[in-house]
């Protein structure tokens, strides 16, 4: 009766100074209880168990994970320029990465095989490097005049970090590549650009597309001139358009959040057009969000709601199950009833 320890602790939003990476956000949304599993139970994942046994160990030959993929590539994209070779820079990002994350790898880093990796991860960069997104890249990097460190003019910028105060808390995350082009009339655009490694499989036929650069430099030395047009690339199913379409649902909270801080940080882009581009590199297809996702109050509302579902989500059954092609990937399924009976 004087201190009573078992009165129920009453949520109260606002009271306190949150933080949230843009990752929690989009995690939440595309599954609170996924959520409820890492962040609140902090269960370990598949890539944590197989640290402490080899049952769930990531797929052969090259043994790394998904994660890890994501981590080289995102590395290869941000410091790839034209002078560099493709794959000498890929085992350099391959070798960065892997030496920054030895103490998270622990005793799996002796079973990853590197050259299997280089194999696995060189189509990747070959799609990136093969990309509109590649070339509107490399126009701006052209272009670029900026002198300054932080973002305002026209320019290119890569990996670049923010943190975004609202009025739950902190939001912090890290935008791939953000490119500040200027109309002839004066006014600025900017694009920013985020890489997806997600591996999108459909079972249908394969079909490999050469770029046309490397099919000229196959061809015999001798014949000077090429009078045959060129083949377009290979069109998409519609298969494989409507589980793009599906993934890209998934990161709309993250890219919102993205324009948002461009909008709220930068103030010279503050009225400025904004394009989103989302960059799935296997297949190698750029999607865009609409202009009515990214207006300013929607972005805004959008990251305000997640952040207060979050603050004031405390029972597990305020962490519901959303069932999706997602749980195929889902490192808690095998806790995860709803999950496993989805995919049966």
């Amino acid at each position: 009766e004087v201190f009573p320890l078992r009165r129920p602790v009453i949520v109260t939003a606002g009271s306190s100074i949150h933080r949230f990476s843009v990752t929690q956000l989009i995690n939440y949304q595309r599954c609170p209880r996924q959520y409820y599993f890492e962040r609140v139970l902090r269960l370990p994942a598949a890539d944590e168990l197989a640290i402490w046994n080899n049952a769930e160990a990531p797929e052969p030959p090259s043994n790394i994970n998904a994660t890890l993929k994501g981590a080289v590539i995102h590395r290869f994209c941000e410091r790839y320029t034209p002078d560099q070779g493709s794959e000498e820079l890929l085992r350099q990002s391959f070798a960065d990465v892997l030496r920054l994350r030895q103490a998270q790898l622990a005793d799996r880093l002796v079973e990853i095989n590197p050259e299997a990796a280089i194999k696995d991860l060189l189509p990747l960069a070959n799609n990136y490097l093969a990309s509109e997104v590649f070339a509107r890249v490399e126009r701006a990097r052209e272009q670029d005049k900026s002198t300054s460190a932080l973002p305002g003019e026209p320019g290119l910028w890569s990996e670049l970090s923010f943190r975004l105060r609202r009025p739950l808390g902190i939001l912090s995350g890290i935008i791939d590549k953000l490119l500040i082009t200027q109309t002839p009339e004066g006014w600025f655009e900017a694009e920013i650009i985020d890489f997806k490694t997600n591996r999108i499989r459909v079972d249908v036929p394969a079909v490999v597309y050469e770029p046309p650069a490397k099919r000229r430099r196959a061809r015999s030395a001798q014949f000077a001139f090429e009078f045959e047009p060129e083949p377009e690339p290979p069109a998409l199913d519609v298969a494989t358009n409507n589980i793009i379409e599906i993934t890209a649902r998934d990161y709309e909270l993250q890219m919102q959040a993205y324009a948002h801080a461009v909008r709220e940080l930068i103030p010279s882009l503050a009225n400025s057009k904004i394009r989103v581009t989302l960059h799935f590199l296997d297949p190698n297809v750029e999607t865009h969000l609409s202009d009515a996702l990214l207006e300013p109050a929607r972005c805004a509302r959008a990251i305000d709601e997640a952040m207060m579902r979050i603050v004031t989500s405390a029972d597990p059954s305020h962490f519901p199950v959303k069932t999706a092609p997602h749980c195929r990937m889902c490192n808690f399924l095998r806790v995860c009833t709803a999950g496993r009976e989805y995919l049966r």
